[in-house]
């Protein structure tokens, strides 16, 4: 069974898993400075944001 795609979700950046670690690493040793995304990697930013503001930022349909 093919599980469906989400545009959104990139599961690991460049490099793999390793690179994944390199950033983490990276990431604590920089305060963050220089990869301050590390940790949403895999996770689906625009549906959270969907489900938290509803339809706060959908365009207005004049009527």
């Amino acid at each position: 069974m093919e599980q469906a795609q989400n545009a959104n979700v990139v599961p690991r950046g460049a490099g793999g898993l390793l690179g994944h670690i390199g950033r983490m690493i990276a990431m604590v040793f920089t305060g963050g400075f220089l990869f301050p995304n590390t940790f949403v990697e895999g996770m689906d930013c625009t549906a959270i944001q969907k489900e938290t503001h509803g339809t706060l930022y959908d365009k207005k349909v004049k009527t």
